[in-house]
């Protein structure tokens, strides 16, 4: 670790990178949905390309929602195959560079993924230049996939993150984190749909390239490394399998210090968040299209506003709840799994706009939850231990989007609307439940733990008076 790496700086090193990569992801998100609806229609339904322009200048109508009735299952398979390609491999190749870097530093994972990234969208804007299949688009996803992707980049920065904090600013780091990606990601989803009302899909691609390009170049030029190692990392040292084997050793042994149940629970807790996530960016627009008639347009101003909301919940639920109410991490996690499920709940009820916005309001503190359980993680282990079990954690991690886009999907196109309530949100109902049980028996878990603790001082004490 770096030990010049205090104050000020510890907030300025990963974190603006990954929020201009989140700006580029959001700018181009809902647009590359939009894409794929689109080209869906014309291309492989072969539809009249003035009859699929209704998608764009009046989804509510009755003949734009008969055409999304035939295009959304197969823009939803294509949103499914997306995800796997660009998760399944990241996931295995995680469980390498996770112990890897913890030799051989964060750096240089952090940067393969941020080339990837960048070279998905550089494919991407030569790609929308031409009409041709959405099935094609999914090319763009090699290079990322290949280096690791997004799944490697969150692997590195939350590492990176883990070596320059201390066990009682780690989970305000993390939660910093998390405002950051918010805030890059608000910004995104103003700017995009204004690129693409003027400028169209190229553009808007070649904007997001550019922004990962500026992104890499940061964190190439600003952010040091954590982690030396004097021998030089060849492709053999990469894929050493006894460094997975060490890792599992180390995140499985039973010894002081070291609490298996409460890191399996945290690990658990965070797989499930992932899945409502991704759940939700696989069906929210299709989802708010169909029932709502909502565009890109209006989709991306409800994602605006729910984002300012979770960036409020975020910084409140982290430092307010936490530093001036006394709340421990597991009430605070708690608290805000009890507003996501409130607000998933009356998303499965939406029928107008404005209950989408009022499950916003009441989900707000949602986002809440993970930096608390990583938090909660990091202090259930050794100290020299915490850079591979977060490692183990984010490799789990990056297989959970293609189950989450999967089972979300799968639902969704077999309850699509008009079937109401939508039996698709009452999946991220029932896991917040879970996540909630977990939760609460990390809480009684460390209350034992700490009577044990207690005990054994009081009866050290006896004996030595």
């Amino acid at each position: 670790m770096e030990p010049t790496i205090t104050g000020w700086r510890r907030y300025a090193l990963v974190q603006p990178a990954l929020m201009v990569l989140m700006f580029a992801e959001a700018i181009s998100s809902n647009i590359l949905t939009d894409l794929i609806t689109y080209r869906t229609c014309s291309v492989t339904l072969g539809i009249n390309k003035t009859e699929c322009m209704v998608l764009h200048e009046n989804s509510s109508s009755a003949e734009a929602m008969k055409i999304d009735a035939q295009v959304q299952p197969i823009a939803s398979l294509i949103l499914m195959t997306k995800s796997f390609i660009d998760n399944i491999f990241p996931a295995l190749l995680s469980l390498f560079l996770g112990p890897w870097s913890d030799i051989h530093g964060r750096k240089p994972i952090i940067l393969a993924g941020y080339i990837g990234i960048s070279l998905r969208y550089v494919i991407f804007s030569f790609m929308t230049v031409w009409d041709i299949s959405p099935w094609f688009l999914l090319i763009a996803y090699i290079p990322s996939m290949s280096l690791g992707g997004f799944c490697i980049l969150l692997l590195g920065t939350i590492c990176y993150i883990t070596d320059i904090s201390n066990d009682q600013d780690r989970g305000w780091h993390l939660a910093w984190m998390e405002a950051l990606v918010s805030v890059g990601f608000l910004s995104g989803i103003l700017t995009g749909p204004i690129l693409f009302r003027m400028y169209g899909y190229t553009v808007v691609f070649g904007c997001a390239t550019v922004c990962c390009i500026i992104a890499t170049l940061y964190v190439c030029i600003f952010v040091p490394e954590t982690t030396y190692n004097s021998n030089s990392a060849t492709l053999s040292t990469l894929f050493d399998v006894h460094l997975v084997k060490d890792l599992i050793g180390t995140c499985t042994k039973k010894r002081d210090g070291f609490n298996r149940y409460i890191v399996w629970c945290c690990i658990t807790s965070l797989i499930l968040l992932v899945i409502i996530i991704q759940g939700d960016m696989t069906i929210g627009f299709l989802f708010t299209n169909i029932r709502l008639g909502w565009d890109v347009t209006k989709y991306s101003i409800y994602l605006a506003s729910n984002v300012m909301l979770a960036i409020f919940g975020i910084v409140f639920g982290a430092k307010v709840l936490t530093t001036y109410t006394g709340f421990s991490e597991e009430v605070v996690a708690l608290l805000s799994l009890l507003s996501s499920l409130a607000g998933s709940l009356i998303q499965c009820f939406t029928w107008k706009p404005w209950h989408m916005y009022l499950s916003a309001v009441v989900g707000m503190l949602g986002g809440v939850a993970a930096p608390m359980i990583r938090s909660i993680l990091s202090k259930s282990v050794p100290t020299k231990d915490t850079g591979k079990i977060f490692s183990l954690t984010v490799s789990i991690e990056t297989l959970t989007p293609f189950a989450g886009a999967s089972l979300y999907g799968l639902v969704y196109s077999h309850s699509m609307p008009p079937m109401y309530p939508s039996p698709v949100w009452l999946i991220s109902a029932a896991i917040c439940i879970i996540v909630m049980i977990l939760v609460t028996s990390i809480r009684i878990q460390n209350g034992k733990c700490n009577s044990q603790r207690y005990a054994t001082i009081t009866q050290d004490s006896e004996l030595s008076s």
